[in-house]
């Protein structure tokens, strides 16, 4: 019964990464073990206790005096305890403004949050592009190699010679040299993934792109979504809203400030004990805090119209270009797949319809054609990258 309920397990979590996507599914891994995200919820709760003692009363005031009266006068004991308190509107504006502290603290991990994940995101696109490039130069390394073995047998048959021997040879020397290379940048990358998931190697295989992110029918809908919820204007937008608070806090400050307690004065023959009350009147403190508030609304409102204004412009460029990358992937692989004759020109050059030099100038012209193909779909992916912004 426990084999059974472990391969159920095991089988749901297949089919959860495969509806999730191997890029979203990496992100995820990498959203719970990278440490400096992991460093920033830990600030992220610092942020939050800290902005609350904002919204705390003052502190308690205990005052203790003992004086000596002298001969025949006796000594005097004072026990003063008093405590300020705000009006209720104060206090429960600084609680919102404690409560807007506490939203811009989180808008800033979310924002954190977005750039660490666009990192990985651009790292795995890269790895699976060299994932499917690496695929194709080692079926063309096989074929280099099946190509200097025939001739190997040809030359030894008599039917070749040493030099068209050597150019297969030098042929798969340039092919092996671009594997080499491709691999080298796909291990460099993965020790990148790596860092960014605490070290770990990821779960899950990064062979294919998600077949589920693509771009948006309509840029003004998905705008208005994107707009909403991008953490960036969103941390904007919570800079007005605090200043306003704030604003208000200020303008009220101006209010006096009750001081109530209890004391009481002992002397040798007599105790005295009651209520004591005072009132804190703002002369001084409060000059220009107003002003200085009101400005920085002013100046926070200008910065949220200037950043809705540039996130629009630089949204719908980057549209513009996905729109424009994703036309160019799609004819690129049509006119790749309706040219594939490497079976073809096989076979012309064992038959002596071509030579050996027009085999390889049109080997190569088609996996070049390969490389642009798969380097068009991945630029195509990352300028879908380019839009995650939320």
């Amino acid at each position: 019964m426990r084999r059974i309920n472990l391969i159920i397990l095991c089988l749901c979590s297949s089919l959860l990464c495969f509806g999730q996507g191997a890029v979203e599914t990496v992100l995820r891994e990498i959203e719970r073990n990278n440490p400096e995200l992991q460093a920033a919820a830990a600030a992220l709760d610092e942020e939050k206790y800290a902005n609350r003692s904002e919204a705390l009363l003052a502190d308690p005031e205990v005052e203790f005096n003992y004086l000596w009266g002298g001969a025949g006068i006796g000594d005097r004991h004072d026990v003063r305890l008093t405590q300020s308190l705000d009006i209720p509107t104060l206090s429960g504006l600084r609680s919102g403004k404690a409560a807007g502290l506490n939203e811009l603290s989180l808008l800033k991990y979310k924002a954190q949050r977005l750039e660490v994940l666009q990192e990985a995101r651009e790292i795995c696109i890269d790895l699976v592009y060299y994932h499917l490039l690496l695929e194709e130069l080692r079926d063309h390394q096989e074929r280099s190699t099946s190509l200097v073995r025939a001739y190997e047998r040809r030359m030894e048959a008599g039917g070749a010679t040493i030099l068209d021997l050597n150019k297969a040879r030098l042929h798969l020397a340039s092919v092996q040299g671009q594997v080499n290379r491709a691999e080298s940048e796909r291990q460099s990358l993965m020790a990148s993934l790596r860092t960014l998931n605490g070290g770990r190697e990821p779960d899950v295989p990064l062979t294919a792109y998600d077949l589920d992110d693509v771009l948006p029918a309509d840029f003004e809908t998905w705008f208005a979504e994107a707009s909403a919820q991008n953490p960036v204007l969103a941390y904007i937008r919570q800079e007005v809203s605090v200043g306003q608070q704030q604003l208000a806090i200020d303008r009220m400050n101006w209010m006096p400030e009750l001081t109530v307690g209890y004391m009481s004065e002992i002397r040798t023959e007599e105790q005295f004990r009651g209520v004591t009350v005072g009132v804190s009147i703002p002369l001084w403190s409060g000059a220009n805090k107003v002003k200085r508030s009101r400005a920085g609304v002013v100046a926070a409102e200008s910065r949220q119209k200037a950043a809705e204004e540039a996130f629009y412009e630089q949204l719908r460029d980057r549209y513009r270009q996905a729109a424009a990358m994703k036309a160019n992937a799609e004819m690129m692989r049509t006119s790749l797949t309706d040219t594939d004759y490497r079976d073809f020109l096989l076979t012309a050059l064992t038959q002596g319809e071509i030579s050996m030099v027009d085999f390889l100038v049109e080997n190569d012209l088609y996996y070049e054609a390969l490389e642009q193909t798969l380097a068009a779909e991945r630029d195509y992916r990352h300028s879908l990258a380019a839009l995650k912004v939320f």
